[in-house]
């Protein structure tokens, strides 16, 4: 099930989240101006962002995985989608410069979301920690607390 429970978005759903988000960006950049640029960028941290704050707290680890994973699909399909910049006639050796140099060129965009969803995940992670320990104490009368062993 893709949006999981009210608890939150399975990885599945993040997933095709960022991806949408990614997509929609590279699809507005490259019809205005021939390659990914601010639209893409924004979208696709905005997507990194929504993803990790929306996934289900299990899918985490996923959705910290899922960032540059989905970055590459997008490189890669805008790559083989648009027209070759090359004097070589669009050959593969021309898109696959083209993909690299777009996976390249864009790498601040990648590093910025996926520094996102790690940041996320870590106070999410945190937080539920605190929330663990301070139920464990109220269940724990002060009288019935165990003394550490060392």
């Amino acid at each position: 099930m893709v949006t999981g429970s009210r608890r939150g978005l399975t990885v599945l759903g993040a997933a095709i989240l960022l991806i949408l988000a990614g997509t929609v960006g590279a699809t507005i950049d490259v019809v205005l101006s021939g390659s990914p640029g601010v639209a893409f960028g924004v979208l696709f941290v905005t997507g990194c962002i929504l993803a990790a704050t929306r996934v289900h707290f299990d899918d985490l680890l996923g959705t910290v995985i899922a960032p540059p994973l989905v970055y590459a699909v997008i490189a890669v399909g805008v790559g083989f989608t648009r027209p070759s910049s090359g004097d070589s006639g669009g050959g593969l050796k021309s898109k696959a410069i083209n993909i690299g140099s777009d996976l390249i060129l864009r790498a601040p965009v990648l590093l910025l979301g996926f520094a996102a969803v790690v940041l996320i995940a870590m106070v999410r992670v945190r937080r539920a920690r605190v929330t663990r320990r301070i139920r464990e104490r109220n269940l724990n009368p002060p009288g019935n607390r165990r003394r550490p062993t060392h």
